[in-house]
């Protein structure tokens, strides 16, 4: 289907919100009562009442470097987030009990503007909202213009692949406008139902996760937890490893290569280098037992549509992402790589309409402005012109990647995602609040910093420090930097960022990712480079005076493992 009829029968999509039945849908060929609300045309109006103590609760709770560090690869990532109790009106319609709860991995989360997800039968089964369990409300914190997600699962669905339906929603908690959320279809049985003749597969949540030995354990299994039979899983994974003659004969039954093309071909045309295969990393697999094939599915396109680099190489080229295992073996063979070269030219010409996608552009840009915050409304005009652009420019800089044949991939797959204990780090800081970005910390404050790093203590010629606010970024962030000379004539910066409103004197903090995150550099005067050297973890920011007065004295200390990442 192209882009152009595809949109053209989403804007035509109309049908009856209410609905109490347990599906997401009518099983006897009804209409759809979902349908409505995932309405391209429509804002939802989604008012949440839950008590400020559990509000608070909710916001902050986030995912510490302890539970990444942990079983690296051995299991999914443990979710830290719980549900708390709330009244929930969708449009006028009031429903009790619902359960409430944030949700993200690292990059979306937010206290102040948490992404939500709510369920409507956590407290009181049964209950849905048109037919639904859930809603997914995304803040879209890493997008500005709002409409990246709703854009992307349109392009995967114009492509043939089955995606998510997706439009906004306005959010109010406690009677405070929190702005507009993307509000996205939930992989769960109604969506698969939508799209197969059975639901009744193993679906799988894929984050961080590749089919390689020793990575399966980080699939989430969403559906059948109770048998919880992997062996899908493992046969797809022994299948990787025949050789190249032997390869396409011990796929084909396991996974519909055909369809994986079509959607390694899309996550590349948008540019989703945080996908399965970009970065091993949002993404669905869902075993169909009609054809007893894996068929993938795209989540988390909250990162796409911009001129990047890919962070983790991503194959080392604009056209062909191959980081992970399935793409990187299909490449490897020429006729599986000229497949993949023809379907991303097919779903290019067939899929990629720019004046279409201006279009939808135009309409949701127009539909949404309203509802983006006052504050929030330059940015989002540039962002949203950021996304023209990518659109406008994207077919030329695929073909000039692909102008000289299918591009030579060298670059590695991409490595474990395992946080590594490399040191240890201690000191203090004695400084004034103001000065962040002073270009010379050793005049605006001082402290102490000792440690190792790889087993060798840190040789510490002086100490500098910094706080203030950080003003790159969003949402705004307190900011504690300490700058350690060491002899070698290079500096070690371990840079705090930490919410605002928890800032208060005489203050213990733990470090964790989300509400005080600790980063290490070095920096190297002579060349002007810094390098990432690792993050804080399993530590305590100590505050001890402050004040958030211009000139104030700030002090305190800090202690921590130090953990190279992966990221």
């Amino acid at each position: 289907m192209s882009f152009v009829r595809l949109v053209v029968v989403l804007l035509a999509t109309s049908a009856v919100v209410a609905c109490s039945d347990g599906g997401g849908g009518d099983d006897d060929g009804g209409p759809d009562p979902s349908e409505a609300v995932y309405d391209p045309t429509r804002i939802l109006e989604v008012d949440i009442e839950v008590a400020q103590a559990d509000w608070d609760a909710l916001r902050f709770q986030t995912r510490g470097l302890t539970a990444l560090f942990g079983n690296c690869l051995a299991e999914p990532f443990e979710s830290p987030f719980t549900y708390f109790s709330g009244v929930v009106r969708v449009d006028g319609q009031v429903f009790t009990s619902v359960g409430v709860r944030k949700k993200g991995f690292l990059g979306s989360l937010d206290t102040q503007k948490p992404s939500l997800k709510l369920k409507f039968d956590e407290f009181v089964p049964d209950q849905r909202f048109a037919g639904l369990k859930t809603l997914t409300l995304n803040n879209a914190k890493q997008d500005p213009s709002y409409i990246k997600q709703c854009l992307t699962y349109q392009t995967f669905a114009a492509a043939g692949v089955p995606a998510s339906r997706c439009n906004f929603a306005r959010v109010r908690v406690n009677g405070n406008d929190m702005g507009l959320y993307v509000n996205v279809e939930a992989i769960t049985k109604p969506m698969l139902r939508r799209h197969f003749d059975d639901d009744e597969g193993n679906l799988y949540e894929g984050t961080l996760s590749d089919f390689r030995a020793g990575w399966l354990g980080t699939f989430e299994l969403k559906t059948n937890e109770a048998e919880n039979d992997r062996t899908d899983l493992a046969a797809l994974t022994t299948a990787l490893e025949a050789t190249d003659a032997q390869l396409l004969a011990a796929l084909d039954p396991l996974v519909d290569v055909d369809g994986f093309l079509t959607f390694w071909a899309t996550e590349t045309l948008v540019g989703h280098w945080d996908g399965y295969t970009g970065n091993a990393n949002n993404f669905y697999a869902y075993h169909d037992p009609v054809s007893g094939q894996f068929h993938f599915l795209p989540w988390g396109v909250d990162g796409v549509l911009e001129a990047r680099d890919n962070p983790f190489g991503g194959g080392g080229s604009t056209a062909v992402q191959v980081t992970t295992m399935l793409p990187r073996r299909l490449y490897q063979l020429p006729e599986t790589r000229d497949r993949y070269v023809e379907r991303l030219r097919a779903v290019l010409d067939d899929v990629w309409d720019v004046d279409a996608m201006f279009a939808e552009i135009d309409r949701m840009e127009e539909l949404v402005r309203p509802v983006v915050l006052v504050g929030d409304r330059e940015q989002f005009a540039t962002a949203v012109n950021d996304v023209r652009a990518f659109v406008s420019g994207r077919r030329a800089a695929l073909e000039a990647d692909l102008a000289g044949g299918p591009p030579v991939i060298t670059a590695p797959l991409r490595e474990p995602p395992c946080f590594e204990e490399i040191g240890s780090l201690s000191g203090s800081f004695s400084t004034r609040w103001g000065t962040t970005g002073a270009p010379d910390p050793f005049a605006t404050g001082s402290g102490s910093v000792s440690g190792t790093v790889n087993g060798t203590p840190l040789s510490v010629t002086g100490v500098g420090s910094t706080s203030g606010m950080d003003p790159n970024a969003m949402p705004p962030k307190a900011q504690v930097a300490v700058v350690a000379a060491l002899a070698d004539g290079t500096a070690g910066i371990i840079v705090f960022q930490v919410e605002p409103s928890l800032m208060a004197a005489n203050t213990d903090l733990p470090i964790d990712l989300g509400n005080v995150v600790g980063v290490v550099y070095h920096y190297t005067p002579a060349t002007n480079g810094f390098v990432l050297v690792g993050l804080v973890g399993d530590g305590t920011l100590r505050i001890g005076e402050y004040s958030a007065t211009d000139g104030a004295t700030v002090t305190g200390s800090f202690s921590g493992t130090l953990i190279q990442s992966p990221f």
